[in-house]
C-alpha cells in the first residue's frame, strides 16, 4: 500500500479527472451535496472563499493497496481503510469536506481523495511534511489490516542490500587472508601462487581484453560460488601489485601489456641472477680445503714447549 499527499490550487480539471464515472465509483464523501465534478468544486469554492490568505487550498490525496490486494478487497474495506488512512492523518472525517473516489479503469485500484484545506471558520488544516506523513500513515494501516505495504518492501530491501554488502565484506576478508598464508609460503611464480590458491577453494579466472592481453582476474570462491574482481577483493591483489611483489609468470600462459611484460621480465631475470650467484658461491667453497686451518686460528704449541724449558733450566 502507497499513500501520497500534496497541498494543491484545486482547480476544477482535478476534479473532473477525479469524479469520472468513466474511471470508477465514488465510495466515500463527506459535508459534500454535489454530484457532478463542477458542483463539488464550487461547493468546496464556498468554503475556500473564507480564507484569502492561502493560495493552496486543496489537499490532493492517494491511497494505493497493492495489485493483489486491490483485486481481493471489497468496497466496504476499501471505504474502511480510506477512513483509518484519513485518521492516520488527524483528519476529522466528521466534520472534513472531502470525496473519495475509486479508479477501477486499470489492474492496479487506488483511491482519490480531494480534500478541503479550509474549515468553516477559515482556518486551515497543516499541511507541514504531509507527504511523508502520508506514506507512513499508509504504512500503519497497511500493517493494521495485514496489507502489503510498500514502505515495509523498501524496508526489506534496505536490510537485504545491508545484508548482502556484509556477506561481500566477510568474503573479501576470507579471501585476502588465505591470500596472505599463501605469500607467507613465498611462491615464485605465478603458476605457483594460483595453484595454491586453488586449493584453498580460490579460482582465479583471466580477464582478457580486446587486444587480447591479460587484464587482470576476477575469484571465485568455491564453496559459495561468489565471484568478484581480485582488486576488490584487496588491492594487494590486482595482477600489477602482484607482479610488483616480485611474482611472475614462467610459461607464456598469457599475453601481457608492454608495461606488465617488461615486470614480468624483470622479475624472472632477477631470480635467474640470484640463482648463478648462488651457484658460482657453492662451487667456490672446494672439498679439499674443508681441513685447512683457519687463518683467524693462532697455534700455540711452540710457545708452550719454551715454558716446559724455562722450567728444567731453573731446577
Amino acid at each position: 500500500m502507497i499513500g501520497k499527499a500534496k497541498s494543491c490550487i484545486g482547480g476544477f480539471s482535478l476534479f473532473n479527472y477525479v469524479v469520472d464515472d468513466e474511471k470508477g465509483i465514488e465510495i466515500l464523501r463527506n459535508n459534500l451535496c454535489g454530484e457532478t465534478p463542477i458542483e463539488l468544486f464550487q461547493e468546496m469554492k464556498i468554503l475556500q472563499n473564507l480564507n484569502q490568505k492561502a493560495t493552496n487550498k486543496l489537499i490532493s490525496l492517494v491511497l494505493s493497496p497493492h495489485v493483489n490486494d486491490g483485486e481481493n478487497l471489497s468496497k466496504k474495506q476499501l471505504e474502511n481503510i480510506t477512513k483509518e488512512f484519513l485518521k492516520e492523518l488527524n483528519i476529522d472525517t466528521e466534520k472534513s469536506q472531502f470525496i473519495a473516489f475509486l479508479h477501477t479503469e486499470k489492474r492496479h485500484r487506488h483511491i482519490h481523495i480531494l480534500l478541503n484545506r479550509v474549515d468553516e471558520n477559515g482556518k486551515l488544516f497543516q499541511d507541514h511534511h504531509i507527504g511523508k506523513k502520508a506514506q507512513w500513515s499508509a504504512h500503519r494501516v497497511a500493517e493494521k489490516n495485514r496489507l502489503i505495504s510498500a514502505k515495509q518492501i523498501r524496508i526489506d530491501k534496505i536490510k537485504d542490500v545491508e545484508t548482502i554488502k556484509m556477506d561481500s565484506k566477510n568474503l573479501r576478508k576470507e579471501i585476502y587472508q588465505k591470500h596472505l598464508k599463501v605469500m607467507e609460503s613465498t611462491p615464485i611464480t605465478m603458476e605457483k601462487y594460483l595453484a595454491e590458491m586453488l586449493k584453498k577453494n580460490i579460482k582465479f579466472i583471466p580477464t582478457i581484453n580486446k587486444q587480447g592481453e591479460l587484464q587482470g582476474f576476477r575469484v571465485r570462491d568455491m564453496e559459495n560460488q561468489g565471484e568478484m574482481k581480485a582488486s576488490e577483493v584487496h588491492r594487494n591483489m590486482g595482477l600489477k601489485i602482484l607482479l610488483d611483489s616480485g611474482l611472475f609468470f614462467k610459461d607464456e600462459n598469457f599475453s601481457l601489456n608492454n608495461t606488465m611484460q617488461k615486470l614480468n621480465q624483470v622479475n624472472s631475470q632477477k631470480l635467474e641472477k640470484d640463482w648463478s650467484n648462488a651457484e658460482k658461491k657453492n662451487n667456490s667453497f672446494s672439498s679439499s680445503n674443508i681441513f685447512a686451518p683457519s687463518p683467524c686460528i693462532v697455534d700455540h704449541t711452540e710457545d708452550e714447549l719454551k715454558r716446559k724449558r724455562k722450567k728444567l733450566f731453573k731446577r
